[in-house]
């Protein structure tokens, strides 16, 4: 069961399982928490009623904090649809105590962090991460927000211009134009039903006075304390934590907002069933039958739409999707709760479909109709819940702590759900077992309560929603046809067998070490990490099969990429029982071959990776699995032409830079004329010839290593002592060379990459101190005050030891050639402005802290030791290496490579684009040519 993702809203359905004795850690002031979770916790309510949970992490790098506020597009008036979403943005822009817009942005960008914000239907979510020890300066900031917002008038019509970009800029975007079909066939008077991103039109651009009239309005009316939940997680004490909070957001106005629940159903009588042809943008062809069902939030303890899901999204044997694909008519199916809300929710079932399953969607819809029929007549037992809540339980006791940022935003929001008490185990908590529950839902979910979409270019339309460009129609379902679609063929459908991956043994192992160290150089190079840091019975295997026949040209890439396809597509069934117990594996190619990962619970990850290396050596070659799989390839290639323009000129950086990333209309060339047979040659050929790399991190001993080590020696005999795959940077002339590619979209798009003149540590911390300082200026400059488009950043893009930065713009209202112009002046006047060295001496400060920021999590840290054997640093020092250079770096020795990498006349930068409504526009510069012959023309920086 994959996350579903029907009508663009998800929620997380949690894949669980069975181990009840386990017991929960100490509470912490009440918080019932993890034994590995060592932070403390304290929940405060405020005197204006805002509900707040503080978390105390001594060894914290980072601090972080998120407030949400119960209103979203929910509360948009009906003729400002879409104001949620521009307070959202005009809240940045300057507050009373500190009005300079931009501000904020810069302080936190300074001092190693980031900021976002979000709006959904019910919330607005705004939040921070920042170095450790500049959280109160950067709290004080964001509390401002919730009390003293300027609203400036001066930004009205720059920030309604910047929603209108970002609703231009995602035009084309497939699920933005399937939620709005969606939302036209809802009963209207449901507030979902309303525009939630906003654009000109709807937020009357041309009444500015008018508009900020309603802003502060909304303001005044929503944004209340008694809404509002707080997360704060610092390196302090919780009592120095509360002193921070309490001062800063008392201030916050309490105006008792009340929520009621939404009465209006989300379809009128008589409206359901209802099916809908949508024509989307990409090639794609998508099945989705989603019931609208009860609001199941008061059911948390029971948690019946995640029951109902895993067992409908299971993808083993018997499931429906290996029905649908037995039969060659699904590639993915996913299942589960896809919107809720205060009063409802909606519960669906999504389809991948192959070209031949668009043919038979009918017996779709119809076995998708008996799996729920199956399940509410004999898939309602005990067993089945317990094994799900058993590993719920187990995958809470054992929860990786996630990044602050990512963790503060996640308890924000679940504060407004779950008691202060369950905040952490709320979402897993399964300890109420109610049949009558689930067959109340399951009630429902009847072909006559149903809403169908299909998705698919030829469908019959006859519609269309100007807003989107998206054209749609309705087939009508009479009573006939729909008790038609339930006599579908069921054979081989069945319910999910018990879980034979689930582990039991959880044991920690005794010792650590500082660094991986290695245990063997042949016939496999080992490498071994005891984990001492997070005590978790959980690790990560790494395995690298590297051969330069995998990856010489685009030919042998795009053999070993259908090669891998095959593995994992065979595996799919054997693979997901054990994804549910906690584990997980990936196989990839990669510039130096064949790349294989196997994580969670380390008891069985040896049994795993049996099965996956077996499967490797020696797949199934069925001709019909590997047309599906090769046609589901081949459309990718066509997708990625039809994608954002901002993400096209982004993907076309690497093909223009790595020798061993082949060009696009190269590899879909290599793929299309690839068959099986030369396929299964290749896989031969590659198998003999094999030097094997190998890190075992996590709780592994050297007798775990030595036995995960001997199932790969044991499954691959042939490994070879010589290694011989390369690396190859493009290494840029001066002056800057010009590649087009041609996006689907009115919008220009203009990335701008400017690569250091040398290479080196030094150059590398050069150019990442600059990106630093440069990225919040460029985004107020080009997005905020001169309203060039939506999307706008500046960021480092180093490849190895070759420093560089990129400037990205996505704009509606100028053509590529102002677009360059624009970001050059930008650089120069930067430039010209130059920083002082306090300045310089600030931002230093900031990234060494960032730099030096230990691993969130088992799988951080693991990954970190992975990329550093695979980047050659077997000393697993790259992070110190960066540091040392960072620590040396002087302000002279910094003005002096950033003039001699940015200056106009010294610049060595490639600009990639799209030209939009404005095909003439060309940008200044050497044309590139394809991406082969650019490469093959320039020398190149090589890497071993």
């Amino acid at each position: 069961m994959k996350y579903l993702k029907s009508v663009t809203l998800f929620v997380l359905i949690f894949q669980l399982a069975a181990c009840s004795w386990l017991n929960l850690g100490d509470a912490s002031e009440g918080v019932l928490k993890p034994v590995s979770d060592q932070r403390e916790y304290r929940y405060i309510e405020l005197e204006n009623g805002l509900r707040v949970m503080l978390i105390s992490d001594a060894g914290a790098d980072k601090a972080a904090a998120s407030l949400d506020v119960n209103v979203g597009s929910r509360q948009d008036p009906k003729d400002y649809q879409g104001l949620a979403h521009f307070l959202e943005h005009m809240l940045f822009l300057g507050t009373e105590k500190y009005p300079e817009a931009g501000a904020y942005q810069a302080y936190i960008t300074a001092h190693g962090g980031s900021h976002n914000a979000f709006t959904s239907f019910e919330h607005t979510n705004y939040f921070f991460d920042i170095s450790a020890d500049s959280l109160e300066p950067a709290l004080d900031q964001f509390a401002q927000f919730f009390v003293g917002p300027l609203f400036n008038a001066e930004y009205v019509q720059r920030e309604v211009n910047a929603v209108n970009s970002e609703y231009r800029a995602r035009i084309r975007d497939d699920q933005r134009r399937e939620l709005a079909v969606f939302k036209s066939q809802l009963n209207q008077e449901h507030p979902f039903a309303k525009f939630s991103v906003g654009n000109l039109d709807t937020l009357h651009s041309s009444e500015e006075a008018a508009l900020r009239e309603r802003l502060l309005s909304f303001y005044r009316k929503n944004y209340s304390a008694n809404i509002m939940t707080l997360t704060v997680i610092g390196r302090e004490s919780l009592a120095d934590l509360e002193a921070l909070v309490r001062p800063k957001f008392s201030a916050v106005k309490n105006r008792n907002r009340h929520l009621a629940a939404i009465d209006a159903p989300l379809f009128k009588a008589g409206d359901l069933p209802r099916w809908i042809n949508i024509q989307p943008v990409q090639n794609r062809r998508s099945l989705s039958v989603n019931f609208p069902v009860p609001d199941a939030e008061q059911y948390w303890h029971s948690k019946p739409l995640n029951y109902i899901g895993n067992i409908l999204g299971h993808e083993g044997d018997g499931s429906l999707l290996s029905v649908l694909k037995a039969r060659g008519w699904a590639e993915n199916l996913s299942a589960g709760q896809s919107f809720d809300y205060q009063g409802g929710a909606l519960f669906g079932v999504d389809v991948s479909l192959t070209d031949a399953g668009l043919k038979h969607v009918d017996e779709i819809v119809g076995l998708i109709y008996e799996g729920i029929a199956q399940l509410r007549d004999s898939g309602i037992e005990e067993w089945r819940f317990e094994e799900q809540a058993g590993l719920a339980k187990q995958e809470f006791m054992f929860r990786a702590q996630n990044a602050p940022i990512n963790e503060v935003v996640q308890l924000s929001m679940a504060l407004q759900k779950y008691p202060a008490q369950e905040l952490l185990r709320g979402p897993y908590l399964m300890d109420d077992y109610r049949p009558d529950v689930l067959k109340e839902f399951l009630a429902v979910m009847t072909p006559e309560n149903s809403y169908i979409s299909l998705v698919a270019p030829d469908v019959s339309v006859d519609a269309e929603i100007a807003r989107y460009q998206v054209n749609y129609g309705q087939r009508e379902v009479s009573a006939e046809q729909l008790s038609a679609l339930t006599k579908s063929d069921t054979a081989g459908l069945g319910l999910p067998a018990k879980n034979n991956f689930v582990a039991s043994d959880f044991s920690l192992k005794a010792g650590g070490e500082s660094a991986p160290k290695l245990l063997a150089s042949a016939p496999i190079e080992l490498w071994l990490n005891i984990d001492d840091v997070f005590e978790l019975p959980k690790g990560r295997v790494y395995l690298l099969l590297e051969s330069e026949e995998a990856v010489t040209d685009a030919e042998q890439r795009a053999k070993s990429d259908l090669w891998l396809r095959m593995v994992k597509d065979q595996l799919n069934e054997l693979a997901y029982p054990a994804q549910l117990a906690g584990l997980d594996f990936d196989v990839s190619v990669g510039w130096r071959g064949i790349q294989i990962s196997v994580g969670g619970f380390n008891q069985k990850q040896g049994e795993l990776l049996a099965e996956l290396l077996a499967v490797l050596k020696a797949p199934e070659w069925q001709q019909s699995r590997f047309s599906r799989l090769k046609a589901q390839r081949l459309r990718q290639f066509e997708n990625a032409r039809r994608q954002s323009p901002y993400q096209q000129v982004v993907a076309e950086l690497p093909r223009m830079l790595n020798r061993e990333t082949p060009g696009l209309v190269e590899h879909e060339a290599a793929t299309q004329a690839a068959d099986m047979a030369a396929v299964a040659e290749h896989v031969n050929s590659v198998m003999k010839n094999l030097h094997l790399r190998m890190l075992v991190d996590g709780n592994f001993d050297e007798a775990d290593a030595k036995a995960l080590a001997e199932v790969v020696t044991t499954a691959l005999p042939n490994a070879v002592e010589t290694r011989s795959p390369a690396q190859f940077v493009t290494q840029l002339a001066v002056g800057t060379a010009v590649r087009k590619i041609a996006a689907e979209h009115d919008d220009s798009a203009v990335l701008l990459y400017v690569q250091s003149a040398v290479k080196g540590m030094q150059a590398r911390v050069a150019m990442g101190l600059t990106a630093q300082m440069m990225s919040a200026d460029f985004y107020h400059q080009l997005r905020t005050e001169k309203q060039l488009g939506y999307v706008v950043s500046a960021s480092v893009y180093p490849q190895r030891e070759v420093a560089g930065m990129i400037f990205l713009v996505q704009s509606p209202v100028l053509d590529p050639a102002a677009v360059q112009g624009e970001i050059n002046a930008y650089i120069q006047q930067w430039l010209t402005t130059g920083v002082d060295e306090a300045s310089f001496n600030k931002h230093k400060a900031g990234l060494l802290l960032r730099l030096a920021e230990q691993p969130e999590n088992l799988w951080d840290a693991a990954a970190r030791h992975w990329q550093d054997l695979l980047d050659d640093y077997p000393k697993f020092n790259s992070r110190e290496l960066l540091l040392e250079a960072l620590e040396g770096l002087s302000y002279s020795d910094w003005l002096a490579a950033t003039q001699r990498d940015f200056a106009a006349d010294k610049q060595r930068a490639l600009l990639v684009y799209n030209a939009g409504k404005w095909p003439k526009s060309i940008p200044a510069g050497k044309a590139s040519g394809e991406p082969a012959k650019f490469k093959a023309t320039l020398p190149a920086y090589r890497f071993e």
